[in-house]
């Protein structure tokens, strides 16, 4: 059986997208200021914590991090911002 070209191609989907967010828990940070240790959480959680998710889209990085960390344990998502993709360039000229 011959195969042509066009029958043999893979498409590569692009990467997906990564996002940092940064997170705190409103339960933890009401405790902190009440001088008191959170049951569940440790007392970093008063303070903003980051993290990087991957989604083909922003919605669908957020998705996966409310199922990680939901909002009704008390998770509060600050910022979420795409991670861009740069390409280095060597520097020109030398080095002293």
């Amino acid at each position: 059986m011959l195969h042509t070209f066009s029958e043999s191609l893979i498409i590569m989907a692009p990467p997906p997208k990564r996002f940092e967010v940064s997170i705190f828990n409103q339960q933890v940070r009401e405790m902190s200021k009440q001088n008191k240790d959170h049951p569940n959480f440790n007392s970093d959680w008063a303070h903003l914590q980051f993290f990087t998710f991957e989604g083909e889209t922003e919605e669908e990085a957020l998705q996966k991090i409310r199922l990680k960390y939901p909002e009704r344990k008390g998770f509060i998502i600050d910022k979420i911002v795409e991670v861009l993709e740069y390409e280095f360039i060597k520097p020109v000229g030398r080095r002293y």
